[in-house]
């Protein structure tokens, strides 16, 4: 195997660890059309067709920023999904057979990868719609979820797409969500495609041209729109990659998310979800796109997985102590709150991850004390 493969083998069997899920705890369902052809298009041509313009990778190849990326080609129609509906994630026999053979430690073919990348790791860590500002009942394994549904839909509807006009580049740039009196917290990597500081780094101002907007729905299968303007930049603080930008009103039903002010208890192994709006990256592997995302790309989604504790993570030319998690994300989702199932808190803000590895967020908490936000009124709690 080379290191990709063994990156997968070995992410596959700490999934098992952390759920304590094996492939006899999943339906088995027939075999299915595997990426290799999704519509009328083949793997060849869709991955082809898809964006191709790429901003910088943190670390390049290693650490990626999860950035929305856009070179203004849409993604063809054959691999626009209708919405989800219903799923309860399965395996298929060949699927199992691959998954049990990883947790056993024998030798994997190159079939049992692929069915551990395009099965398995779809029904491990799954991706579902948010629709009319909610997400459907989920399959029993992610229950904490059902439970605190009546807490958790309200944040749903404060997390937003960030898009741009008069951009030479971008569109859609990344997630951003209310959090406080008409404010909009975001990553800076985000933030920096459209602000530009200016009296040393005093002020902030959008490059000449450019405005912004915030998207509150942009759902699967919605044409439904609802659209804030982004009035202005108003903090940056780049050692902790966060950006605050401000929105004259909010509309009805619209609060801010509450920001955990301290870790979480369950910060090691507690439920959480991303929410957010992963976009196609064409450094990633198309399988897992068109499997775990269903090739819907730049749509809300409720992202589901687990914390896993703390870890030193490399950020704008620092160590910092990030959250890590293994919600399954995409580019788009920087910016993206990730919620504690637990407490129906903000705990953290996505910004970067290593394939089949971690993923990580900014911890709400480390924000309490900084002094650039002083001020300015955020929803600790």
């Amino acid at each position: 195997m080379n290191d990709r493969q063994e990156r997968l083998v070995n992410y596959v069997r700490e999934l098992h660890q952390r759920d304590k899920r094996g492939p006899g705890d999943f339906p088995i369902q027939p075999a299915k059309k595997t990426a290799d052809s999704i519509g009328d298009l083949s793997f060849r041509k869709i991955a082809s067709s898809m964006r191709t313009s790429v901003a910088g990778l943190m670390q390049a190849g290693s650490l990626r920023s999860e950035l929305m990326i856009e070179d203004n080609a849409p993604p063809p129609a054959a691999v626009v999904a209708p919405p989800q509906g219903p799923h309860i994630p399965s395996l298929t026999q060949q699927a199992a057979v691959a998954y049990e053979r990883a947790l056993l430690e024998k030798p994997l073919s190159a079939a049992d990868l692929i069915q551990l990348e395009s099965i398995v790791l779809p029904a491990l860590r799954p991706v579902f719609d948010i629709q009319n500002e909610t997400y459907d009942n989920l399959p029993a394994n992610w229950e904490p979820f059902n439970g605190q549904r009546s807490a958790i839909e309200p944040l749903i509807r404060g997390i937003g797409r960030l898009q741009l006009t008069g951009h030479p580049s971008y569109t859609y740039v990344g997630t951003g969500f209310v959090c406080g009196h008409n404010v909009i917290l975001t990553n800076w990597h985000v933030a920096q495609i459209f602000v530009q500081s200016i009296a040393n780094g005093l002020k902030l101002s959008y490059l000449p041209g450019i405005s912004c907007a915030m998207e509150m729905l942009g759902e699967v299968g919605s044409a439904s729109t609802l659209q804030l303007d982004v009035a202005q930049p108003i903090a940056a603080l780049p050692e902790w990659d966060v950006a605050l930008l401000r929105v004259e009103a909010l509309p009805t039903g619209v609060v801010p998310l509450p920001l955990a002010s301290s870790a979480p208890t369950a910060i090691s192994g507690g439920f959480a979800t991303v929410i957010g709006y992963p976009s196609y990256d064409p450094y990633e592997s198309f399988v897992d796109q068109a499997n775990i995302f269903r090739a819907v790309f730049d749509k809300k989604r409720f992202q589901p997985g687990k914390l896993n504790g703390c870890a030193d993570v490399p950020c704008f030319g620092r160590n910092i102590s990030a959250i890590a998690h293994d919600c399954s994300t995409l580019g788009g989702n920087s910016g993206s709150a990730l919620i504690s199932a637990d407490t129906a808190q903000v705990v953290g803000i996505h910004f970067s991850g290593i394939t089949h590895v971690s993923n990580y967020a900014i911890p709400t908490w480390e924000l309490t004390s900084v002094s650039a936000f002083h001020g300015i009124e955020m929803n600790f709690s």
